[in-house]
């Protein structure tokens, strides 16, 4: 993919807000002026931040995963689909329930066979009025370039019979160690796997079948990131061209808002690969503990709980 500079992804984005800071300027050939102002205010798809992964050394898993305490008390741990198991000694991914967002951490031997130091981050997509079919595709605010143009159907077995559950499209970024990727879901898929009607996909009624509120893991409300530069363009393009909303601009660094989570990115050029830095969650309940799981630190301050993964890093 190729690289743009930062003035291009700061007037994508910025477009988004009606207002143009004073000092800022562009370069008209580089960006499709009128394209842009045709397609704002058009319809867009929906965006919401849905759930993230994060690959850790085999010392930080075994501690999440063996850690009885922490998770009789922090969240309802499980293996996931298809029945949300309880984790076993061979499980080799997690799933840490929230009441919207989940969080998904997986060991170094994982099935999927991504690296230690990969990670993720999942969204979901709505058109308005529009049911999920196998058709569907994005509607962003203006040519999409290079955009979301790569998509993959998922099909999971429910049942004894393999279910589509959701088309989801990403940015082709060969190379790169964050992921994005942004999904239509499928109510049907939701039907069968509850056994109750379902005339679309909430992200609570798919997490209500493992979410346990007497814990205190909520949800989370912020992502940080420390990008490359390719990622830092692309992440801030893919939000920009949805409904996405910038909510602040510090030197070169985003925040923006997706749906109910703010997810701030910071761009470097000293860092050989883009990593998830801090997550800050929301408690169902006033808590003031810090869990030390391997390279994972988490601190608890009354209703907010922060998540550094700075050390994940560091091997």
């Amino acid at each position: 993919m190729r690289t743009l500079p930062y003035i291009i992804i700061c007037l994508t984005i910025l477009f988004l807000s009606c207002k143009k800071r004073q000092g800022d300027t562009y370069n008209p050939d580089l960006i499709k002026r009128n394209e842009i102002n045709q397609a704002f205010g058009t319809d867009v798809s929906n965006v919401l931040f849905d759930h993230l992964y994060v690959v850790v050394d085999s010392t930080t898993y075994a501690q999440v995963t063996r850690d009885t305490q922490w998770q009789d008390t922090y969240a309802s741990l499980d293996e996931g689909l298809p029945d949300f198991a309880p984790l076993t000694t061979t499980s080799s991914t997690c799933y840490l329930r929230g009441h919207q967002h989940s969080i998904e951490i997986l060991g170094p031997d994982n099935s999927y066979n991504e690296p230690v130091g990969k990670s993720g981050l999942g969204f979901s997509l709505k058109n308005k009025g529009e049911h999920f079919h196998l058709g569907v595709t994005p509607k962003l605010r203006a040519l999409k370039d290079t955009l979301l143009t790569a998509a993959e159907t998922v099909n999971m077995s429910v049942n004894g019979k393999e279910h589509t559950w959701f088309r989801a499209f990403y940015t082709p970024s060969p190379g790169t160690a964050l992921h994005t990727w942004y999904s239509f879901y499928n109510p049907q898929f939701l039907e069968e796997l509850t056994g109750e009607e379902h005339p679309s996909y909430l992200r609570e009624d798919f997490l209500a079948l493992s979410y346990e509120a007497h814990k205190l893991f909520h949800g989370i409300n912020e992502i940080n990131l420390k990008c490359t530069q390719a990622d830092f363009n692309r992440i801030a393009q893919e939000l920009g061209y949805l409904k996405s909303e910038l909510l602040d601009k510090v030197d070169n660094s985003y925040t923006i808002k997706s749906g109910d989570v703010k997810i701030t990115l910071e761009p470097s050029r000293d860092i050989p690969y883009s990593r998830i830095t801090k997550i800050t969650c929301k408690l169902n309940s006033e808590d003031y503990s810090v869990s030390k799981l391997g390279n994972i630190t988490i601190t608890n301050n009354g209703k907010i709980s922060t998540w550094d993964f700075n050390n994940l890093h560091l091997f």
